[in-house]
């Protein structure tokens, strides 16, 4: 065990003098982390519903249907949240679509056969408020037709009105524990990232005691057993790759702002076992001679293309492997890195946590048999 001291604190020195730990697996990701920080900072306002001018046509038909005038004026209020139009009156539908032509609204809302009906022109129709608005006449259209069957079938028409009182068609509903920023995916592929360029240090710590190097040769001749090497050396790895990960995700929590949700002990649980993946990977790529940084690097850029790293382009096609080949999702060691963090954060159970943390374990169990095997067979003799 001295000895496996030993060579676990030359690894570390060794490492830390490297520019390809600190150049790679700790300064990149934060350059990165800073860049996005950037970039997405009105990335939110882009996916709010900004209010758009709509006409209202409050004829008779209109002040007869119950609950309508108290929704647009809930939707339209200059407090409403959400804002969705700033309503312009109209006492009929022709007065309403001759301004809808010109272009001084977006559409209009009328009351036709005892149905609020929406019509929209081309230039509203590609308003992110349409799609909302759609989504609270249809919520409304639905409570309505409940309100109706409890009516038919002898509620008391007084209990109905108070259920239309106290409904709230724009009540927000969270489906996750925590809310979710639009940007927050990129930053889960940004650490899986850089658990994956972490692979670079582990081999080229591997590549410096195997025999195809004149330092490796003699350490390969050195009475200490080959697998007591490679695990000291595999376990400076991960101590290095694991400290700059803390480092990056400490700077994307803390700086950028980044909310990883109530699990932070538990993310950086997930932290521990990607970093020990990639640097078992590293390992096994690192009894490949003549792998360079360029080709790792390479690999992983290629397997951050399927967590969506790179924008929405490569999230549609993540999600389109993911949808059509699940198992070949699966396969990507850096998809199983990101949806550790996603497990914790969209999910209210630790399954889908535990199930990517045991595919994590088990890719690290097999890139160390590969290069325990590689290893032994790699001695000075056979060379």
């Amino acid at each position: 065990r001295p000895e496996m001291l030993t060579v676990f604190s030359y690894q570390v020195l060794r490492l830390l003098r490297d520019k390809t730990l600190l150049v790679w697996t700790l300064g990149f990701p934060i350059v990165l982390s800073f860049i996005f920080m950037v970039q997405f900072s009105n990335l939110e306002e882009a996916y709010e519903a900004n209010p758009m001018s709509f006409g209202i046509v409050q004829d008779e038909a209109y002040r007869a249907t119950p609950g309508l005038d108290a929704l647009v004026e809930r939707i339209s209020a200059d407090d409403a949240d959400p804002h969705l139009i700033a309503r312009v009156i109209h006492s009929t539908a022709s007065e309403a679509e001759a301004a809808a032509k010109r272009g001084d609204t977006n559409g209009y809302l009328a009351v036709e056969n005892g149905e609020p009906v929406l019509h929209v022109t081309q230039k509203g129709d590609v308003q992110e408020s349409l799609r909302v608005l759609r989504v609270v006449m249809d919520s409304y259209a639905q409570t309505r037709a409940e309100h109706e069957a409890l009516i038919e079938a002898g509620t008391p028409p007084e209990h109905v009105a108070a259920l239309q009182a106290g409904h709230d068609f724009t009540q927000p509903v969270s489906v996750t524990p925590t809310p979710v920023k639009p940007a927050t995916r990129y930053y889960f592929a940004l650490l899986a990232f850089a658990s994956g360029m972490g692979m670079t240090v582990a081999m080229i710590a591997v590549q410096g005691i195997m025999a195809t190097s004149p330092l490796g040769a003699r350490q390969t001749m050195a009475g200490l057993p080959r697998w007591k090497v490679l695990t000291a050396t595999l376990a400076a790895s991960w101590v290095c790759v694991l400290a700059c990960l803390l480092i990056a995700f400490a700077f994307i929590a803390t700086v950028v702002g980044v909310d990883f949700g109530p699990h932070l002990l538990l993310c950086l649980v997930a932290i521990g076992v990607a970093s020990l993946m990639s640097s078992a990977a590293g390992a096994a790529l690192g009894t490949f001679g003549r792998l360079g940084v360029g080709m790792v690097s390479a690999i992983t850029c290629l397997l951050s293309l399927f967590t969506g790293l790179y924008g929405p382009g490569a999230q549609s096609l993540a999600d389109s492997v993911e949808r059509s080949t699940p198992l070949l999702a699966q396969a990507n060691p850096l998809w199983q890195a990101s949806r550790c963090f996603y497990g914790l954060l969209y999910y209210d159970s630790p399954e889908p946590f535990a199930r990517s943390c045991a595919a994590l374990l088990g890719m690290t169990c097999l890139f160390l048999t590969i290069a325990l095997i590689r290893a032994r067979r790699m001695n000075h003799e056979h060379l």
